[in-house]
């Protein structure tokens, strides 16, 4: 891409405690008039830990790799499916940060970044309405359309005033046309599509910058004129009702903190446009680093310091290989109950309490019905999204 800075700036929870040494089961059972209803709830362990992997560029095989940081569509494709075989899924980066994840039962959690964003060989939208197989994206759109239990999300983090958008495909190449209005509205449909299709824009500061070298209020500028920006693209496509949507994170350009704690603090420090505090901050670039990422709900996980793992083969053969150690999702059948208990809060509380005290179901964190609960120490408590 260009680079040419100015073209893209338009001026407390209820708690389920197990009673001791119960003499009958609390919880309700099927009467010989009823039909017997059971659930199926998904648990995570809380010990899960998982590979968030950091990719930037992707090339047609036909081209020459003149970085590092460029990987082929077709190497992508095989990292995939590999990653896929040795059972890992795909949950939303979102969904790490605040305790949410799930994957379908025997599979393990993986989450994918992408750096620099807004490259058209990152995504571009075809006329058809879908991802273009010459991008990234749409390597793994297609991979989930073959693959549905690998499922479909990426995390960009954006980068909003250091170049142009490539707004037409020739080939499996892109260009950016001399129409610059209609460049940017190709953009701002490009981010709309992201945004509903569980491909969610976060924070990669404005141009770039290598922040030790920044001075605190030009800190503050680069992220919040990258917020700005981020909302005027899907305001000028006429899709403001997406903007309640983003959420506030931040990579740190070239994996750099600033080299003051004034300046960490205005990172760690800073509100969106809607007033959201930043939620999490992500380091990268750790190219020998082997590091998996804790979960919200361990001891080791800190969101102002989250760890990625540049995806290189060399890091993709180590994943592979962590993949036996990591717990999988397993499956707890709660029940019998009535059909009409199956989305009572409590009732569903007491048997997963009572699954887990009579040994048949771990503890864990529940997933069912969009509901989420935590069962450990002996008490079951709703996973409440804090706010």
């Amino acid at each position: 891409g260009c680079s040419v800075a100015q073209s893209f700036m338009p001026t407390a929870t209820p708690t389920y405690t197990v009673p001791p040494a119960p003499t009958s089961t609390p919880a309700p059972t099927a009467t010989p008039t009823d039909i017997p209803f059971f659930l199926d709830a998904t648990v995570m362990s809380f010990d899960q830990k998982a590979p968030i992997l950091l990719y930037h560029r992707f090339i047609p095989d036909e081209d020459t790799k003149d970085a590092t940081t460029f990987i082929y569509l077709s190497e992508f494709r095989r990292q995939l499916q590999a990653l896929y075989d040795n059972g890992y899924s795909l949950v939303p980066l979102s969904s790490w940060i605040d305790g949410t994840y799930v994957v379908p039962p025997g599979r393990k959690p993986l989450v994918i970044t992408m750096d620099d964003f807004w490259f058209a060989d990152q995504i571009y939208i075809t006329e058809e309405g879908i991802p273009s197989k010459f991008s990234g994206i749409g390597v793994m759109w297609q991979f989930a359309q073959e693959n549905p239990d690998f499922g479909f999300s990426a995390a960009g983090f954006s980068n909003m005033g250091d170049k142009y958008y490539g707004d037409r495909q020739i080939g499996s190449h892109f260009f950016f046309s001399e129409d610059m209005d209609a460049m940017w509205r190709k953009l701002g449909n490009t981010m709309a599509w992201a945004i509903e299709n569980n491909v969610s824009p976060y924070n990669h500061l404005l141009t770039h910058p290598d922040l030790s070298r920044t001075s605190d209020p030009d800190i503050q500028f680069e992220i919040e004129e990258n917020d700005r920006l981020t909302r005027f693209y899907l305001t000028l496509v006429g899709r403001e009702d997406l903007i309640p949507r983003l959420r506030n994170m931040i990579a740190l350009p070239f994996g750099e903190w600033p080299a003051t704690q004034s300046g960490m603090n205005v990172l760690r420090n800073y509100r969106n446009q809607e007033g959201n505090p930043v939620e999490a901050i992500f380091e990268a670039y750790l190219l020998a680093d082997k590091q998996l990422t804790p979960s919200v709900y361990s001891g080791d996980f800190d969101p102002m310091n989250v760890t990625r793992i540049t995806a290189s083969a060399y890091m993709i053969e180590w994943v592979v290989s962590q993949a036996g150690e990591l717990p999988s999702a397993e499956v707890c059948q709660l029940g019998p109950m009535r059909e009409d208990q199956s989305s009572d809060r409590e009732v569903i509380q007491g048997f997963i309490a009572n699954a887990v005290s009579s040994g048949a179901c771990p503890e864990g964190i529940y997933h069912l019905n969009d509901m989420i609960f935590l069962a450990r120490q002996g008490s079951v408590t709703p996973h409440e999204l804090s706010k």
